[in-house]
């Protein structure tokens, strides 16, 4: 047996997975198991695909997704380095599972559901899955502790790592470090009435409630960004619902026809029944949702399970109130 990590961020905070204290307590882990410890840095091309598509996707309007686009990047390299070791697979920490299915590797949920992380991983491609154990898939969190104290491993009680690791104090603080800054724009409603004002939409996430200094109404919401004219939308509950959702950059391991199908716009929120899915050419979908959803991001994962298995996955790339609406998204 041999560990490895992979260096991708440069970072000091103590809830980033790449900080120096938890690349020095994987290490020591591996000390006190005995086994030879690897680094290997991919910084370069984490900072060019992940952070860059970051800052890109927030100027878009889109509220992108970087835990997507990162794990495709650092298990394949973990893979590849299990070749020049002469290591079968490798094993990670991820609360998900490998389900074989006629021949072919395909990621299932975790025993953990509030762990739960295949959502993050519809975008690995299967011949990496193939390579992959998941060792955590049957365990809650407070099981892995409590096996890592017994071990007396120095990673016991290490503080969770947060979603954005490269971003420790905000993502608009990134971007301000990436020659973003503020360019004043107008809160709207949907019937286009000027309600307040802001320094740039990019500010702004779909759904988001707080810190958009407005009074008067119990609740405001931000309900859809316009990077065009820099406008930020803003209205009621109501108003975020949608039952229609366009999706692009799909991947396709078994959607067929679309039935039994089930699609989690948003990590940690529940699976949705996918009453009808529609093929509009090319990478991209258009689904009628059983239920409406509040607030789909642009940007964010759409990712497809049947009985709990991730048969597929994209990106939001609009959404509509109801059905009817469809042809104008």
């Amino acid at each position: 047996m041999q560990t490895a990590n992979v260096l991708l961020w440069p970072g000091d905070d103590e809830k980033s997975c790449c900080s120096p204290g938890a690349m020095q307590r994987a290490r020591a882990s591996a000390d006190d198991l005995g086994v030879p410890f690897h680094t290997v840095d991919e910084q370069r091309e984490f900072a060019r695909t992940v952070v860059d598509g970051f800052v890109a996707g927030y100027l878009a309007g889109e509220t992108p997704n970087p835990c997507v686009e990162c794990n495709p990047l650092r298990l394949a390299r973990l893979v590849a380095l299990a070749d020049e070791l002469g290591v079968a697979s490798v094993a990670t920490g991820h609360y998900a599972r490998i389900v074989w299915r006629d021949g072919e590797p395909f990621i299932g949920r975790a025993h953990d559901r509030a762990k739960d992380q295949s959502y993050m991983l519809w975008k690995v491609a299967p011949q990496t899955l193939a390579r992959l154990q998941f060792p955590l898939a049957e365990l809650t969190k407070p099981e892995v502790r409590e096996r890592a104290a017994r071990a007396q491993l120095p990673v016991a009680y290490q503080p969770e790592s947060q979603e954005v690791c490269f971003a420790p104090r905000g993502y608009r603080r990134l971007l301000a470090l990436h020659g973003v800054t503020s360019a004043p724009g107008a809160l709207v409603t949907a019937s286009g009435d000027v309600v307040g004002d802001h320094d740039g939409h990019w500010m702004f996430t779909i759904g988001q409630r707080r810190g958009l200094g407005l009074a008067g109404r119990s609740a405001w919401y931000v309900v859809e960004r316009r990077p065009d004219t820099n406008e930020v939308v803003v209205g009621t509950r109501d108003e975020l619902a949608r039952s229609v959702v366009l999706v692009r950059e799909v991947v396709d391991r078994g959607l067929d026809g679309g039935g039994g199908l089930e699609v989690q716009l948003r990590y940690k929120t529940e699976a949705i029944v996918v009453s009808r899915l529609e093929r509009l050419g090319g990478d991209r979908l258009r689904l009628t949702l059983a239920r409406p959803f509040d607030g789909p991001a642009p940007g964010q994962s759409a990712v497809f399970y049947r009985d709990d298995i991730v048969v597929g996955g994209g990106v939001v790339a609009g959404s509509a109130g109801v059905p009817e609406a469809a042809a104008s998204v």
